[in-house]
């Protein structure tokens, strides 16, 4: 048994209480992004100076071919623009597709952690009688020290069992009170996707703003009076945007199946079939472990009937192995229920 308990404590080690996660994971995608997109939505500095060559046509009266020069100023890309925010977008979606199978990794072993801490809860008061009274008969000389012993070493396992539960659930995602389904995961993979999309299409086309300052510095004095600040406005559009749209649906497509494929690492505990071996397994375990409840209980029954302190004693012996298994029925019965819940609520 606290074998499972910390083979649930890794599986879930990296689960999260909002959607936040608290594994950094989100953190680090949206950080990554913001990076990225800072150098594509801000303004590009640009600066030439020295002896330019210029066509006889450039010339302003009073300057030569080779005259010093200098142009500066600014340029800004909308096309670069527009990708960087698709940037933040990208690492928003991939953010919910994580939260969102973490919630469904997380939220069924919280409700299988719960129904098994609620079990070790409800009969700790019970256990601490039973013990209370074996110290009392060690004290009046009617119980022997190893029995005495025993009684407080089957407590303090049910205490660990309790305590081992309970740190399970605290790094696991509360239940939200919805509908656990794989819609989410999927909506949101989706949506990855699309933003993929928007990418791949702003590197087609470029339209930029530059304005700044064009100006000769030889000295001399020009008979021309038009402004050397000059303000330009550029648009270019690669032809195989054309020809990128039907690239773009056939990714989306074939991902969505791939998704639901399972063979996709990320995604292999969001599948159908992933989750029907999960019910199973479950569903059976859950059979096993009530089968073994209704014998203890039986024999409980009988101890019970017989009477006397060696019944007794026994009787609280096969209480403490009951608990157990109870709560191993409880674990497994609320988690195939939770998994049930996904496979009934999904697309």
């Amino acid at each position: 048994m606290r074998a499972v308990v910390i083979a649930g404590l890794l599986l879930s080690s990296t689960a999260h209480a909002d959607d936040k996660t608290n594994d950094g994971y989100c953190e680090f995608v949206e950080g990554v992004a913001s990076a990225e997109s800072a150098v594509l939505m801000s303004p590009t500095l640009f600066m030439q100076i020295g002896r330019l060559e210029q066509s006889s046509q450039s010339v302003q009266p009073g300057d030569q071919p080779g005259s010093a020069r200098f142009i500066g100023g600014v340029q800004w890309s909308l096309s670069r623009t527009y990708e960087g925010v698709a940037t933040r977008g990208r690492a928003r979606a991939e953010c919910k597709r994580h939260s969102a199978l973490e919630q469904i990794r997380g939220e069924t072993l919280f409700r299988a952690f719960e129904a098994r801490a609620k079990v070790f809860d409800d009969a700790l008061p019970e256990a601490e009688k039973i013990v209370k009274s074996a110290t009392a008969d060690f004290d009046a000389r009617r119980l022997g020290v190893q029995e005495a012993t025993a009684s407080r070493l089957r407590l303090e396992e049910l205490k660990r069992l309790s305590t081992e539960t309970h740190q399970a659930m605290s790094i696991l995602p509360r239940p939200t009170g919805g509908a656990l389904t794989l819609t989410a995961f999927q909506d949101a993979d989706d949506d990855v996707e699309r933003h993929d999309a928007k990418i791949r299409r702003s590197k087609a086309v470029d339209v930029s703003v530059r304005f700044g300052v064009d100006e000769f510095l030889n000295g001399s004095v020009n008979s021309d009076t038009s402004s050397p600040y000059f303000a330009v406005l550029q648009v270019g559009v690669n032809l195989g945007l054309i020809f990128q749209s039907g690239g773009n649906s056939r990714a989306r497509e074939a991902r969505q199946r791939y998704i639901r494929s399972g063979r996709d690492p990320l995604s292999v505990d969001a599948t159908a079939d992933r989750l029907k071996q999960l019910v199973d397994t479950a569903t059976r375990r859950a059979a096993e472990t009530a089968a073994l409840e209704a014998d203890l209980a039986k024999q409980i029954a009988m101890l019970d009937k017989i009477g006397g302190e060696d019944s007794k004693r026994y009787k609280q012996t096969v209480w403490f192995d009951l608990i157990k298994i109870r709560a191993e029925r409880a674990y497994h019965e609320a988690h195939a229920a939770a998994l049930n819940q996904i496979m009934g609520g999904s697309k």
